[in-house]
């Protein structure tokens, strides 16, 4: 199992998609606009920790427009 985050290319929405097995193109449709154009973007994870060497979420810049990618860096 793994999600999937896509932004669809007719109306700019940002959606996720939950896939069971294999990726199949005609399960990714915007929920939106049901648009069958879409962009696959780099997933950011969360997980948590209570170890004290866990980055304080206070720490990490936040992106105004567009999405985070790894490290904290934002791409559109």
């Amino acid at each position: 199992m793994a999600v999937y985050e896509y932004r669809c290319q007719d109306c700019d929405s940002l959606y996720d998609i939950l896939h069971l097995g294999k990726e199949k193109q005609e399960d990714i449709v915007c929920p939106q606009c049901r648009s069958t154009k879409y962009k696959k973007l780099l997933s950011v994870f969360n997980s948590s920790s209570n170890s004290s060497s866990s980055v304080n979420s206070a720490q990490m810049p936040s992106c105004a427009g567009g999405a985070c990618g790894i490290n904290g860096g934002c791409f559109n």
